[in-house]
């Protein structure tokens, strides 16, 4: 999903060009991204073939190394240590992209593209508030602005 043409967007980068002192762009990206993450997460858990829900509570919207350098998260299957090979959720990419002895049954890319409309909002709601909040501490005299939505 390329971001730059989502409607509103340039008002939030013309609102961001104005605060660059204010806002941490890497946690400002993770805060929005996370919050819309989280659509397409509920989404995907409830298109998940259940057996016995391991794979449905893997579902996360978490942050990588990478993730935080670059500011992005993930939306997948996260495997708790230790569980690699102790019966955790190693299935997923099986049952989403299938085997050649079982037909995909894909939860993840359908659960994107059901909730693309809602998460391009979220974004843009998102953004504007964490901007809003950058604002009205600016005017009580804050440099750094701590990311909530």
């Amino acid at each position: 999903m390329n971001i730059t043409r989502l409607e509103g967007w340039k008002g939030v980068q013309a609102d961001l060009a104005k605060l660059p002192y204010l806002i941490d762009k890497k946690k400002f990206f993770i805060a929005v991204f996370r919050k819309s993450g989280n659509i397409i997460k509920k989404k995907a858990k409830s298109m998940v073939p259940v057996k016995d829900g391991i794979l449905k509570k893997a579902i996360k919207v978490f942050v990588t190394g990478k993730g935080r350098k670059f500011g992005f998260v993930t939306i997948g299957i996260k495997i708790p240590k230790g569980e690699q090979w102790d019966g955790g959720p190693i299935y997923g990419q099986q049952i989403e992209f299938g085997t050649t002895h079982q037909a995909a049954q894909p939860f993840m890319r359908p659960a994107y593209e059901q909730s693309k409309t809602e998460v391009k909002a979220s974004m843009i709601t998102g953004a504007k508030a964490i901007v809003a909040r950058a604002i009205k501490g600016l005017s009580k005299g804050k440099r750094y602005y701590q990311l909530k939505i």
